[in-house]
């Protein structure tokens, strides 16, 4: 029985969300339900991955491999839960609980109707299971599917606050995305006509092989999917949908948009660029290279955007710009101590973001203010929430004892190793930036006099979802322990594929 279950927990982790997501229509009216239903599916997603993360580090690294349908790769479909696939899931699953437990009966007065919460919903877990297929899938094409799932519900997302500006921020981010999308789809195409091979490794293989035979087709498949990719996770300068989409989404959205979406995508850019093209192409095309330069260049542009706006949550989206230059810096890095501190840094930011996101929402939902100059005094009013954006503040910062200084740290020391002292400078200048533009906030909120209005922090299973998340953040600070491991291990594997 346990190994059955043990054998068909990495579909199941899948199908899961995708299953709720298709029946919760029909409980439209019964809100409770659904609202339970979402919730209900989101433990186990965080059960089924605490569960996979526990064999695969007792295995060694060894990864649990199902296949669909029983036919064996190449021909069918591969699902690999290894050191990289449970790092992921866990990162999803550890946020989308708790911001599905700070939407429990607050979206009405963002979203609207209970029939319009309702499709919210079903966005939120499709978004859900498409991520968790990203993590797992071992399979080209089904990337691509699964990406598609993702943008459209993303879209969706967006334009689900009852507002004239969300339709318009998602029809830019249709348009964007569906561009990256083609760029995605033209890669791959590249791919399996040179190596007739949609599964990763069986892909990588014959690449190897025959790379030489075919070297511009090879540098058109790599740039197709670095450009195509680079719209999606919003890498600079091809943001330009993601400030307004972010800023406009309902707070619930925001949250997962920056803390999982995004980085659903730049984990798929990571499979390709490591599981299909390898380490080896990638420093024989000089990609490493201009992914240390793009991601500097991101860390330094997309905090100076931030350091400009009033708006909170467009200072926060701007600072996902930023925040990405750091992730794709520690891409291009290419050793264990740079891919360590680059996946750590992702799941840090996932639970970081988050938090201040939902912070932020929280703060506009009570003041109706969304400027940083008009939430003077906040932080005596809604102690709670100030904490938690407080708490995110500093560890989007990289201060010690908060996650952001473990991942920022291992990307030092990667930087160091590869001799690139001019990432190193950027990392630096990157967290100090990072404080001009947050400390701000903190500094009015708790020392400036506000005025006389009863703001008050929001219910209890919003509050409960804040303090999970500020949890976390400090867990993975003071004891990285399994998640780091689980980290270091997925970085070797990536180092060690050929």
């Amino acid at each position: 029985m346990i190994a059955s279950i043990t054998a068909n927990l990495p579909v199941f982790v899948v199908i899961a969300p995708l299953f709720v997501a298709f029946v919760l229509p029909t409980f439209a009216r019964r809100m409770r339900l659904v609202e339970g239903l979402v919730i209900f599916v989101e433990t186990l997603g965080l059960v089924g991955a605490g569960y996979l993360a526990s064999i695969v580090l007792r295995q060694k690294g060894i990864p649990i491999i199902y296949q669909l349908g029983g036919w064996p790769a190449p021909w069918g479909i591969e699902l690999e839960a290894g050191s990289l696939g449970v790092f992921f899931l866990l990162v999803i699953s550890g946020v989308s609980l708790p911001v599905s437990l700070f939407a429990k009966g607050n979206l009405t007065e963002e979203v609207g109707s209970k029939e319009r919460v309702a499709r919210f919903y079903v966005l939120y877990l499709l978004l859900g299971g498409a991520l968790a297929g990203m993590a797992v899938t071992n399979d080209l094409f089904n990337v691509f599917v699964l990406v598609e799932v993702a943008t459209l519900s993303c879209c969706g997302l967006v334009s689900a606050r009852n507002h004239p500006r969300a339709a318009e921020a998602a029809f830019t981010y249709l348009i964007m995305a569906t561009l990256g999308s083609t760029l995605v789809l033209g890669g791959i195409g590249f791919l399996y006509m040179v190596t007739g091979h949609l599964n990763m490794g069986f892909a990588s293989q014959e690449l190897g092989r025959i790379w030489q035979d075919y070297p511009h087709v090879v540098w058109m498949a790599v740039s197709f999917i670095l450009v195509g990719f680079g719209v999606k996770s919003a890498i600079f300068p091809l943001h330009v949908w993601l400030p307004d989409a972010h800023s406009t989404a309902p707070s619930p959205a925001s949250a997962i948009l920056s803390g999982l979406a995004v980085k659903g995508y730049l984990i798929c850019l990571l499979k390709f660029l490591y599981s299909v093209f390898g380490p080896e192409l990638m420093q024989k095309f000089a990609v490493h290279r201009i992914l240390a330069l793009v991601g500097a260049v991101a860390i330094i542009a997309g905090s100076v955007l931030a350091l400009t706006q009033e708006e909170l949550k467009r200072r926060l989206a701007y600072s996902t710009v930023a925040q990405v230059g750091y992730i794709i810096l520690g891409f291009g890095l290419v050793n264990t101590k740079g891919l360590t501190g680059t996946l750590f840094y992702l799941a840090s930011h996932a639970v970081i973001k988050s938090t201040l996101f939902l912070a932020a929402g929280a703060m506009l939902a009570a003041t109706g203010k969304k400027n940083v100059r008009e939430l003077a005094g906040v932080g005596r009013k809604m102690p709670i929430t100030m904490a938690a954006f407080t708490v995110g503040s500093l560890g989007l910062i990289g201060i010690p004892l908060f996650s952001g200084f473990i991942g920022k740290w291992y990307l030092l020391l990667g930087s160091l190793e590869a001799g690139n002292i001019l990432s190193v400078a950027v990392i630096i200048a990157g967290s100090v930036l990072c404080a001009a533009y947050l400390l701000p906030v903190i500094r009015g909120a708790y020392f400036e006099p506000g005025p006389e209005e009863d703001w008050k922090d929001p219910g209890l299973p919003q509050k409960i979802a804040l303090i999970l998340l500020v949890a976390a953040i400090v867990i993975l600070g003071v004891v990285p322990g399994p998640f780091l491991e689980l980290a270091k291990r997925a970085a070797a594997e990536l180092l060690a594929l050929q």
